[in-house]
């Protein structure tokens, strides 16, 4: 152990420490003696910089705060000055609807699934629904008059000179259940000369009003106005109702050029539109669908991917499910009966009575679906 310093300089307190005359020659004394300083002096020197740390780390808490409050408050300055040079712009915008249309689309108007002759007795649904023939023609006389008054709100953005009117099957409910000879209002034949002459009726409507230079009728019958006990598929076409009043309403417009009939014996009837849009019409019937929590698209879209691997459409229009909706490959129509008995009997969805309606522009496809409401407004 290192002997203590012995200097003239050095003296001892009373407690046995040294002094020096003056505090810094007693410490270079100690640190030449030793190589390190006193330890009173090292305890200060290690407060004095504990304190220091403490209050620089305090005083950086201080700034950084200090630093994002002004970060936050020019953010809202900047902010403040971007909604001034907003709300000092002047409108440039112009009214479209003053340009002329340079687009062409396609109407198309779903008629299908009216059942005219059914009466729907409204005790029978809780009166949900009531259903006569002065009913019917109420219906049939709104979905001619909607069906113009939707084209022409279309023609505000685009041009519309055709009209598809789809006839796709089910007009009558004729006599293919036992129950129906009971209820119904008129006869299979009776119910197609009724209906027939009320279609005819829409065709002149929208002739005289539409402004169409053409309406093109695709025709598919349904399973209802069928002439036999069991559905037929090759000879479906020759058996059915429908399919004779499409050909005699053919024949009252042979003449006029405005109107083309596109009737055949296949269950399939395609419309190309603008040689690139190649639609498939068809009753419906076909899709076998027995309930399931997917409803109807299931069913649909299989049928479709096997359809197309033969003839690819774009989209596939068709009825008979009472259902309307718009998938992404096709449209499935509504009734214009709405909702009875039997539709509660197999648990279906209740839909107000309405058709369907599609427009088709020739640069993008589809462009919108409506729903054509018939009941009562």
């Amino acid at each position: 152990m290192k002997k203590k310093p012995k200097n003239d300089n050095l003296k001892r307190n009373s407690d046995n420490r040294y002094r020096l005359d003056s505090e810094e020659e007693r410490i270079i004394l100690y640190w030449r003696e030793y190589g390190e300083l006193p330890p009173e002096v090292r305890m200060a020197s290690d407060i004095k910089s504990s304190n220091v740390s403490s209050k620089y780390k305090a005083i950086n808490k201080k700034y950084k705060a200090a630093m994002a409050t002004i970060d936050r408050l020019q953010d809202s300055v900047d902010l403040l000055k971007e909604l001034k040079e907003f709300q000092d712009k002047k409108s440039i915008y112009q009214i479209l609807g003053n340009k002329k249309n340079t687009s062409n689309s396609v109407a198309i108007a779903l008629a299908s699934d009216w059942h005219v002759e059914e009466w729907i007795d409204p005790d029978t649904v809780n009166y949900m629904n009531e259903y006569t023939l002065d009913i019917a023609d109420t219906r049939i006389e709104k979905f001619f008059q909607k069906t113009l008054m939707i084209s022409n709100l279309h023609r505000n953005i685009t041009t519309v000179d055709t009209l598809v009117l789809a006839l796709l099957g089910d007009f009558i409910t004729g006599f293919i259940h036992e129950e129906y000879k009971e209820n119904n209002q008129l006869t299979p034949l009776a119910s197609i000369r009724w209906v027939s002459a009320r279609i005819k009726s829409g065709i002149e409507f929208l002739l005289s009003h539409g402004k169409f230079k053409k309406i093109v009728i695709p025709c598919s019958y349904g399973n209802h106005g069928r002439t036999t006990k069991e559905c037929r598929h090759g000879t479906a076409a020759q058996n059915s109702f429908e399919q004779h009043m499409y050909y005699s309403l053919q024949n009252m417009y042979e003449n006029d050029d405005r109107v083309e009939f596109i009737i055949n014996n296949s269950y399939h009837t395609y419309v190309n539109l603008f040689d690139k849009y190649l639609l498939r019409f068809h009753h419906g019937d076909s899709i076998r669908y027995r309930g399931g929590v997917g409803g109807i698209t299931i069913p649909v879209n299989k049928a479709i991917a096997q359809w197309n691997k033969g003839k690819e459409a774009y989209l596939d229009l068709f009825g008979h499910y009472h259902t309307p909706m718009a998938g992404g490959a096709f449209i499935s129509n509504g009734s214009l009966c709405g909702h009875n008995a039997f539709a509660i009997g197999i648990k279906a969805d209740y839909y107000e009575p309405q058709q369907m309606f599609v427009m088709i522009e020739e640069s993008r496809g589809k462009t919108a679906t409506h729903p054509i409401f018939v009941s009562n407004d």
